[in-house]
């Protein structure tokens, strides 16, 4: 049955807030109180002092808090197996209290807890406390690893509830059901659990500088491996190797992941393995001992067919076969325990005389031990045994090393031998290697990361690849290992100098699951994508078997199509493949799905970077501080169509365009960003951090594309900087830039693209490899400018655009000389249906044309999803059963924005584009007069439920630019389609909807950038309903800006108010009034909404009194809030590197 681990996490985490939050209540008052109670206990208290002053109290209550949650735990999980008679933490049958109490309050004590005459006269509570610190130093006779003795504190700091419905015992022996208990993985999940706080905060702190330590290394990487990968690895590692020795073995029987060797394979056997108890088993990165538990069940099974008694089988086995190593010492603690339950549950007597486990938690070793232990020269890796505790197991300690460690008594002695047990564990081999390593990239401690860089270079980028290299190192010749790994080894340009080397030595690729995103459970998101696999260290030129699930985005449904697989090799996720045809690509990506035609793709063409300069871009180090969406700075400051940098610098501009890549979009846009490149970007440069990348190919046109957003390829013009996310390709022909962006743009282009790299991520060196489009068809290049001409003319169409010239609704009434809405609103959809469907055509031509060139008929169609067609992104439309369906809601909200902004004066109807779009501009400055739709004075419109209090509020402006447009006689016909696309009232929308929808409209990447600030009198105050709103341009925002709102409209309003209320209370004076109760409440509500704008007004004017301006440089994060709390609120988070 599987582990309910939802439920255990919730009671992993609450037990130790729990303990936490006890022991350190109880360490105050150790600390504190003077009594009797306490006396003959001072030495313990001395010591609980100097253990906080020398590593923090935080660190002890943790400790304390682990061993009491660890110990408990594992008597719980002792009592359910029924190892321990008495229970310990259990109730027997009819019980309430631990039957070990139980029994002890009936008299019946266990002699070998050695219990004084004293202990045995208490009761309840206090006994308990006594029976469990004895069953405790009892236990270390056996399992020293668990119950070792920490410190008398440790005692002293165990809480005094123990009995309660609330005691933390109470809450592990719920918490650990006895069905959860009958698998020992159990303890391996709690950890992973229970030390959830200290992981995210490891992961927090993998940005700081000098990296992560040893405690917060170990809690970072830990993560519990899927039971069914364990198996797999296993059985495909030393099954593989006992079923070469024993082919007529029924082990096979035992193995359901078991792959048969295919097509010849042959299996090395090494020499030195004539039995079971030859064979060497290590997880160098064990962790809870998961995989170890796992090769105890085939070791025993081994044993057995090889006539072995039942009760010298754990023995052997922990003897002989079964090594481990961690930094972690709770792990050391969690493996040694689960192997010794692994033992007892085999051989129920086993702990009468038990044997320790071979697992170890490297710990460092001073300078001093390691130079009295021999003459070591200085730049042997010996020393670097003072890092052990971050460099584990990669630490390369050679036999010859380990032997010349000399250990003496004395000083010393302690140290030396604990020195070579541990290079004795790192210098010996192993026939088995089998592991789930960490994955480390960022956040490498300074040890660690100076000594892979040396070490390991060609794997330094993540651990996880590091300890590829050391496994095989760690291997025997003739041996097996099995890892799961980030499948980035496999394609990456990182890795390529270490694919290379695999594929040329003596390593086989016995089999390999491509398991992709969501092969654990607990990891949601596409981020981290797996691969599990078995190598064979001997040379063969065979067919290895190799399985794809990547696309499958369910855990427990991997499996099931792996284990398909397994057994039947002519399912399509199943692949036999030589790996010597990963030689014929250039970087020899381990594409075992790749067909001849789509690797023919790469032998008729040349590779992309034979005709174009693939470049990654700069990094600010603060994109807070250097980058805008370009809508809210001063568009006078913005250089757009810079070709050079020296025209950049002649502009005298400060910002210009940049590239970060952005949504998925083909063909053109995601234009929305500028970076402060101010006389050629002085202040970036100077920056610390700043990393400034390829210049010469700044402001020049490419064809770019998202890292994160995958292979869809867009034409940027000249004018552009470029990020390090904004992946970009310059050609210095104009006419291959165009072939290329159609060829990239196909799904032959796709599948070739994952070859290299299966996730869409592509970067640059990657892309570099890609084949370039030396077979094309003919008119490619036509068809793709249309592509970006359609493309860019749906990104113009709208007002984040600086290229928007008017909404699409006005300049189609202008142009047919409409004066109804609902025959606007139908032409839209026509003209631009017929835009959709001609890209849709044009990008399923583009397919025929190349799949037809390749000969991938029988792999490919050439059609194209209108799902994927990636124009008419802001929901103007949606793809209901393949068919086309627009949201007139969106087209008219798009218009009503429109209209928001004419008001304002950021558009305007005679003039298209930007009008008012800069610091310090005026509607008297300009050089015509808007007629249609008058500029507000003052850049403020108020917007209020009530319909008769402004004359100018907002929906009165909406109402009067409608009729402005399109007639007085149409007017109502009008804003009766407004109303039905929008699903209600125009008042209403605009008080409690638009400025939602105005957030949605100006943001980049989920990063709000509203250029129409929203005063409200609920100043953030979520209780309040916000009666009074008004609207100011931001770009018109001056230092008596708020003086106006307050003496023109928010006072105005307060007074109205005001003069209502005293009209109602005129009204209820009446003795004769028919509808008092419908008066009082209407005053009610009057004074309510008074009290609320009366405080907004008291606020307003404190704040209008300090004459607050903006510098439109600063951008909207900066600047809005400053006028908290009168702005509705908006979060800012800080900007982030990636897309």
């Amino acid at each position: 049955m599987p582990i309910n681990t939802a439920r255990l996490k919730t009671f992993a985490q609450n037990t130790r807030a729990k303990l936490v939050s006890l022991i350190t209540t109880k360490l105050h008052y150790l600390l504190t109180a003077d009594n009797a109670e306490l006396r003959g206990w001072e030495n313990e208290i001395k010591r609980l002092r100097q253990e906080i002053d020398r590593r923090g109290e935080t660190n002890v209550v943790e400790e304390v808090a682990y061993t009491w949650f660890n110990r408990v735990m594992a008597l719980r999980y002792m009592d359910a197996k029924e190892f321990n008679s008495p229970m310990i933490v259990t109730p027997g049958e009819g019980q309430t209290r631990p039957q070990i109490l139980e029994d002890a309050m009936a008299g019946i004590f266990d002699d070998s807890l050695k219990l004084t005459p004293e202990v045995k006269l208490l009761e309840g509570a206090a006994l308990y406390r006594r029976l469990l610190i004895a069953v405790c130093q009892k236990n270390y006779e056996t399992m020293p690893f668990l119950f070792e003795h920490l410190s008398d504190y440790t005692e002293l700091l165990l809480p005094d509830d123990l009995l309660s419905e609330q005691s933390f015992v109470t809450d592990i022996r719920k918490g650990m059901s006895v069905e959860d208990c009958q698998n020992v993985e159990i303890m391996g999940w709690l950890y992973q659990f229970y030390i959830t706080d200290r992981k995210n905060e490891a992961e927090r702190n993998k940005w700081r500088r000098g990296g992560l330590n040893s405690e917060e290394q170990a809690a970072a990487t830990q993560l519990f491996t899927p039971h069914w990968i364990v198996r797999y690895m296993v059985e495909n590692s030393l099954g593989r190797i006992w079923m070469a020795l024993h082919p007529e073995s029924r082990l096979i029987e035992e193995m359901p992941y078991y792959i048969a060797q295919v097509e010849g394979q042959i299996d090395a056997i090494p020499n030195d393995i004539k039995s079971a108890s030859d064979i060497r088993f290590l997880d160098p990165c064990m962790g809870s001992g998961h995989i170890l538990v796992y090769a105890f069940d085939l070791f025993a099974k081994m044993y057995e067919e090889e006539g072995k008694e039942k009760k010298e089988i754990p023995t052997l086995i922990l003897q002989n076969n079964l090594f481990g190593i961690d930094i972690d010492p709770r792990c050391y603690q969690l493996a040694s325990f689960a192997l010794t339950m692994k033992a007892r549950d085999y051989y129920r007597r086993y702990l009468r005389n038990p044997v320790g486990p071979n697992v170890i938690a490297l710990q460092s070793i001073d300078h001093e031990t390691i130079a009295s232990t021999g003459s070591w020269p200085a730049k042997s890796l010996v020393w670097q045994m003072e890092h052990l505790d971050t460099i584990g197991s990669l630490l390369k300690i050679t036999p010859e090393e380990s032997n010349a460690i000399s250990v003496e008594e004395g000083i010393f002695g302690t140290q030396q031998k604990l020195m070579k047990t541990q290079a004795e564990y790192l210098s010996r081999s192993y026939h088995c290697v089998v592991t789930n390593p960490p994955y480390l990239g960022k956040g490498k401690g300074d040890s660690l990361k100076s000594y892979i860089e040396i070490q390991y270079p060609n794997t330094k980028g993540d651990c996880m690849a590091t300890f590829m290299e050391r496994s095989i190192d760690f291997c025997a010749h003739g041996g097996k290992i099995g890892m799961i790994n980030q499948d980035s080894w496999m394609f990456t340009v990182t890795y390529e100098d270490f694919r290379k080397n695999l594929l040329s030595s003596d390593i086989h690729i016995d089999s390999l699951i491509h398991l992709g995103p969501h092969a654990f459970a607990e990891i949601g998101g596409e981020k981290v994508k797996s691969a599990t696999f078995v190598l064979g260290k001997h040379l063969s030129d065979v067919k290895g078997l190799y399985i794809s699930v990547f696309d499958t985005r369910n855990s427990i449904e991997k499996e099931k199509l792996a284990k398909e697989a397994i057994t039947n090799h002519d399912c399509n996720w199943a692949f036999i493949v030589s790996q010597n045809s990963f030689h014929s690509i250039d970087g020899q990506p381990i594409s075992f799905w790749g067909t001849e035609a789509i690797y023919e793709t790469f032998s008729r063409n040349r590779p992309l970077s034979a005709v174009a300069s693939p470049c990654v871009g700069l990094q600010t180090a603060d994109n807070g501080r250097f980058l805008r969406s370009w809508f809210e700075v001063a568009y006078r400051k913005i250089g757009i169509g810079c070709k050079s940098i020296a025209a950049s610098v002649a502009s005298g501009k400060k910002f210009f365009p940049y590239n970060k890549g952005g949504s998925p979009r083909r063909w053109y846009g995601n234009q929305e960003l500028v970076i402060n490149w101010e006389n050629d970007g002085s202040e970036i440069r100077s920056f610390k951090g700043a990393v400034i990348r390829n210049p010469s190919f700044y402001f020049k046109e490419c064809i770019s594309w998202g890292l994160i957003s995958g292979p869809k390829f867009r034409y940027f013009p000249e004018g552009f900087l470029f990020d390090v996310q904004g992946m970009s390709c310059f050609y210095e022909d104009k006419e291959q830039l165009n072939r290329e962006i159609a060829w990239q743009n196909t799904k032959v282009f796709n599948q070739v693209s994952k070859i290299i790299s299966p996730a869409g991520h592509i970067q640059i060196g990657e892309i570099a490899k890609m084949p370039c489009c030396d077979n094309s068809p003919d008119g490619i290049e036509r068809i793709g400018e249309d592509c970006i001409a359609i493309s860019k003319k749906d990104w113009d169409a709208h007002e984040t655009s600086w290229d928007f010239q008017t909404n699409e609704l006005v300049r189609i009434g202008m142009e047919k000389d409409l004066d109804s809405l609902h025959s606007i609103l139908a032409y839209y959809k026509r003209e631009w249906e017929e835009k959709f469907f001609q890209l849709h055509d044009n990008e399923e031509e583009l397919n025929r044309r190349f799949i037809g060139i390749y000969g991938l008929q029988d792999e490919l169609t050439p059609d194209v999803p209108l799902e994927e067609v990636t124009i008419l992104q802001k929901e103007e439309k949606n793809i209901v059963d393949g068919e086309l369906v627009w949201n007139d809601s969106a087209i008219i909200k798009q218009f009503l924005s429109y209209l928001v902004g004419c008001f304002m004066g950021r558009y305007s109807i005679e003039r298209p584009g930007l009008v008012i779009a800069n610091q310090g501009q005026h509607p008297e400055d300009l050089d015509f007069v808007p007629k249609v739709i008058p500029i507000d004075d003052d850049g403020i419109i108020p917007i209020i439920e009530e319909a008769d209090f402004f004359a100018d509020d907002m929906t009165q402006r909406v109402e009067a630019a409608v009729e402005s447009l399109y007639g007085k006689e149409k007017k109502e016909d009008n804003l009766r389609v407004i109303r039905n696309a929008i699903g209600m009232d125009l008042r209403k929308y605009f008080f409690d909807k638009f400025y939602a929808d105005h957030l949605s409209t100006y943001s980049v990447k989920g990063a709000k950038r509203p250029i129409y600030w929203l005063f409200t009198s609920k100043m953030g105050d979520k209780r309040k309903k916000g009666y009074f709103k008004a609207l100011v341009y931001m770009h018109r925002m001056e230092e008596d800006t708020l003086s106006k709102l307050h003496a023109d409209y928010a006072l105005p309003y307060l007074q109205k108010l005001q003069r209502q209320l005293n009209e109602v209370e005129s009204e209820l004076s009446r003795d004769d009034l028919s509808n008092r109760k419908a008066m009082v409440t209407m005053s009610d509500n009057l004074r309510a909404k008074i009290r609320e704008v009366r405080e907004f007004v008291d606020e307003l004017a404190k704040m209008a009194s300090h004459r607050q301006t903006i510098d439109l440089d600063d951008g909207v994060a900066v600047n809005y809030p400053k006028f908290y709390p009168l702005l509705e609120p908006v979060k800012f988070p800080k900007p982030s590197d990636e897309e």
